[in-house]
């Protein structure tokens, strides 16, 4: 048994890895960043280090002694190049210099987790070997290829294995799963208008993989595409992962990539203000536009007898169990007490009503008679009624609160427009919103905002008992 560094290890894939190795008796250290979400690693018995692979000063000490490293510490979804290049490339090369200066002689193995976009796309169908020339055609697939340089540029002094994944599912997977809610909605989105082409992996298959490769002496100086054999399109992805929900029948909704490319900045946005995750970037994108992402694993069954065990509808029903065992308990919210998890639904609808009539008193859209009945409106409307009618929902589907916060807002508007508010109400400026003055199309349109309001509120309720999860 060996004394074994995992980089990245509270990640996605790390945090199956670690579990993996400990079964095999393997002593297990862990390199986590002091931000780290450390809530899958709970009760492991591995010894934590806080460092940062772009600090060399911090990885003395997880390397002094090790046998065995899997450097998983990668930037995967960033809008700037130079933190592709900063963590994946320059941070290789940290733990490179690290692993030959402290490790000691009794070092066996560095495993670097690459990418089959350090590899790049295939021309056409036919799967990408490893013998093919990297051509990365995106900012992390460049960061990924010059830490594979890095990698070769030890290979005298450092024994080491490359791994290149290929489109990783699992549970915990953030990526994929995005798509999870409106598949099960019976929304089966697709990428473009023309079929593209990918070949998967599910995460417990990968880490066998990595742990394979590790242990394999024909592995040293090599380079491996790990991922299942079977090339599937982007519908056959959906119409799959639709199956191993038990809900096979759908709506196919193609998604033009220009739109994707239009979300993008704003995701970005979002990630620069927040410093959360975002669903895309530009950069993502870039290999998006590219519609052969296949790759051939036949040199790892050769070299070490490793293929992997799942078909994708296998590895999709755990993925898919687990992500809605997951998305129940946070929407239960079981650790918040009745009365106070009713105060802060109100709060937040409160802050969420001030910045709407903020906006609407300084764009002039509607006015208040008498003015004092905004203060009402906001406490009252956004913050007990909306409110009230989140947290009564927030565990029926997105849908359901969608269309239940219109057809109560929807109402409260017709009433206002019908008269029958009496004397207190509103008047919108003629033309408001979108040219309409018909009152009965306008309280439709507005009702709509109501079942938005309505998802937003649950929304923002989930990432603070996530936080809370997290925090403990």
């Amino acid at each position: 048994m060996a004394q074994v560094l995992v980089t990245g290890a509270n990640g996605f894939i790390g945090s199956h890895l670690i579990p993996a190795l400990l079964a095999r008796g393997h002593t297990v250290r862990a390199l986590v960043r002091p931000t780290s979400d450390l809530t899958a690693l709970r009760g492991l018995p591995v010894t934590l280090y806080l460092g940062d692979v772009r600090e060399p000063e911090t990885l003395r000490a997880p390397v002094e002694g090790v046998e065995i490293v899997f450097h998983l510490a990668a930037a995967l979804l960033v809008p700037e190049q130079a933190t592709f290049d900063e963590v994946n490339t320059q941070g290789t090369l940290n733990l490179l210099r690290a692993v030959e200066q402290y490790a000691g002689p009794g070092f066996r193995r560095f495993v670097l987790t690459s990418s089959l976009a350090g590899a790049g796309p295939s021309a056409d169908q036919t799967p990408l070997t490893e013998e093919a020339a990297p051509h990365p055609v995106s900012w992390y697939g460049q960061s990924k290829a010059a830490a594979e340089e890095a990698v070769h540029s030890f290979a005298d002094r450092i024994p080491a294995t490359i791994v290149r994944p290929a489109a990783v599912y699992g549970e915990r997977e953030r990526d994929i799963s995005q798509t999870f809610g409106a598949i099960a909605a019976g929304l089966h989105p697709t990428t473009g208008f023309q079929p593209s082409y990918a070949v998967m992996v599910y995460v417990e298959d990968l880490v066998e993989g990595m742990i394979a490769a590790a242990e394999s002496p024909s592995a040293v100086g090599q380079t491996y595409f790990l991922n299942h054999p079977e090339v599937l399109t982007t519908t056959q992805v959906i119409k799959t992962t639709a199956a191993a929900m038990d809900r096979p029948r759908g709506l196919t909704l193609p998604t033009p990539l220009w739109v994707l490319g239009l979300v993008a900045p704003l995701a970005e946005l979002g990630y620069r203000y927040t410093r959360s995750r975002p669903a895309t970037t530009r950069d993502k994108v870039r290999e998006l536009r590219h519609r052969y992402w296949v790759a051939d694993p036949g040199k790892a069954k050769r070299d070490f007898g490793w293929e992997a065990r799942h078909t994708l509808l296998e590895g999709m029903r755990p993925t898919t169990r687990y992500y809605f065992e997951e998305q129940a308990k946070v929407r239960a919210m079981a650790l918040e007490t009745q009365p106070w998890l009713w105060i802060k639904y109100v709060l937040v609808g409160i802050v969420l009503g001030i910045l709407i009539e903020i906006t609407s008193a300084t764009g002039g859209f509607y006015a208040f008679h008498p003015g004092w009945l905004v203060i009402p409106v906001i406490v009252g409307g956004f913050g007990v009624a909306l409110c009230t009618l989140a947290m009564l929902l927030r565990q029926r589907s997105d849908l359901v609160q969608f269309l239940i916060g219109t057809v109560i807002t929807g109402a409260a508007e017709l009433a206002n427009a019908l008269g029958w508010t009496g004397s207190l109400g509103w008047t919108f400026t003629p033309g408001w919103p979108f040219g309409i003055n018909d009152p009965t199309l306008r309280s439709l349109v507005l009702g709509a905002a109501g079942g938005i309001i309505v998802l937003l509120v649950n929304a923002i309720m989930r990432g603070f008992y996530r936080r809370r999860l997290r925090v403990g």
